[in-house]
């Protein structure tokens, strides 16, 4: 079993309001509250989409068992290791791997019963821009889904293009 916790955000939205509403061409503040939801939510999809932190936060990563003692951390780059505790004792005998410190070797080798708290530093570029900027538009656009009867029509699917964009971010954890 593994199972990973936000435990506060810590990192700005990449993208503003007052991106979102240049780059839709929106020109009243009528809709503010609305385009700044739609913001997060198309920045959290991204973020599913790509398993990884576009905006900075403090996780909690736990694991029952490691076969080998090498695991890789969920959402990275890491910025920091707050703690690291094999069965409820914490520990500092552990080394980080990889460009993004994305991958933990502990000492010991294999242990059951690890929990990492850790911060990530998130992600930033214009490709991720122009990700949440396409998504949160089609939000936007779409508020919700059309139904005629019991079928739907003319539902908005997630943007190709967004998928195309960040499918060179994208990070599988088995």
């Amino acid at each position: 079993m593994r199972q990973n916790k936000i435990n506060s955000t810590t990192g700005s939205e990449i993208v503003t309001a007052s991106d979102l509403k240049s780059y839709a061409r929106i020109d009243t503040s009528a809709d503010d509250t609305i385009i700044g939801r739609m913001i997060v939510q198309a920045r959290i999809w991204c973020e599913s989409y790509i398993s990884r932190d576009i905006v900075a936060k403090n996780r909690t990563y736990y694991l029952d068992k490691t076969e080998t003692g090498v695991f890789d951390i969920p959402f990275a780059p890491v910025s920091s290791i707050s703690s690291v505790h094999i069965e409820g004792t914490a520990t500092t005998d552990y080394t980080m791997l990889g460009l993004d410190n994305e991958t933990m070797e502990l000492d010991g080798g294999a242990a059951d019963k690890v929990k990492v708290v850790y911060i990530t530093s998130g992600l930033s570029d214009d490709l991720l821009k122009q990700a949440i900027l396409q998504l949160a538009t089609t939000y936007y656009d779409n508020r919700s889904d059309v139904f005629e009867g019991n079928s739907r029509i003319g539902v908005v699917e997630i943007p190709t293009s967004v998928k195309n964009i960040l499918s060179s971010y994208r990070s599988m954890f088995i």
